[in-house]
């Protein structure tokens, strides 16, 4: 049972994983000594694609992830997981994430947070905060990474455009055979790009970090799949139905979260 639980508890951790403990980069230029260039038209790019989400009061989407580590032998290694990600403003979320041979189902809603492992039956719940922007501060607060994260703020375009130092619009390409807009940002701590179509329904379809706050400079890449900004959503989506035979356990926090 021991064994069970800790798969569970990590496959958990996987999903909100990956913290500020490691070493700082001490290549990364200070605020005062970056000249500040972004260009308007780059913002503007990003308010249209950001927009729809922020004001979708119910949306979904899927999301391909894959993401860099810095192993104990100085190798970057690369883990890949999917997220369905159902929401519904302000509170409530369920996502279903699938990696390392796990699946786990997250439930937020009305100040609680459920994870449930379908394969083992075996579920953990904690307290969370009353809405979802106020959970994703939280966990900023916390340093943990949530590739997904910012994705379902209510303040997304305010997320992405916070500490800019470069913004440009690097033009039309291709995404195999998908013709998209290409963006490139930069920021104290993160280098960022942003792959999105154009027209009258703009969509973000890929997005790719390095964190320059790390060893190794590792990069995640988010692939978007599905954008649903009006999905007709069951009532009972957001609600754990705990199973008869479905046991409870005890949630294992990273060392130092209370």
């Amino acid at each position: 049972m021991y064994r069970i639980r800790c798969a569970v508890v990590l496959v958990f951790l996987c999903m909100l994983p990956v913290c500020s403990s490691a070493q700082d980069n001490s290549g990364t230029k200070s605020k005062s000594t970056e000249t500040k260039d972004v260009d308007p038209l780059a913002l503007d790019v990003l308010k249209a694609v950001t927009q729809p989400i922020e004001r979708a009061q119910t949306f979904s989407f899927r999301a391909l992830i894959s993401e860099e580590q810095l192993a104990t032998n100085g190798q970057i290694v690369t883990f890949f997981h999917t997220t369905e990600i159902r929401v519904q403003r302000p509170d409530k979320v369920h996502l279903i994430f699938q990696g390392r041979g796990e699946r786990v189902d997250f439930y937020g809603t009305s100040g609680l947070i459920t994870m449930y492992s379908p394969a083992t039956k075996l579920y953990a719940t904690m307290p969370a905060k009353a809405t979802i922007d106020d959970n994703l501060a939280d966990i900023t607060a916390k340093g943990i990474d949530m590739p997904v994260g910012p994705f379902l703020s209510s303040r997304l375009y305010e997320l992405a455009s916070k500490n800019l130092i470069t913004g440009y619009v690097i033009g039309r390409v291709k995404i195999y055979d998908q013709d998209v807009h290409q963006l490139a940002f930069t920021a104290p701590d993160v280098d960022w790009q942003l792959w999105v179509t154009g027209g009258e329904s703009p969509r973000i379809v890929r997005a790719e970090s390095v964190n320059k706050k790390l060893e190794g400079k590792p990069r995640t890449l988010v692939q978007f799949l599905d954008w649903d900004l009006s999905p007709s959503i069951p009532t009972d989506e957001f609600t754990f139905n705990k199973p008869a035979d479905a046991h409870q356990i005890d949630l294992l926090m990273p060392k130092g979260d209370k």
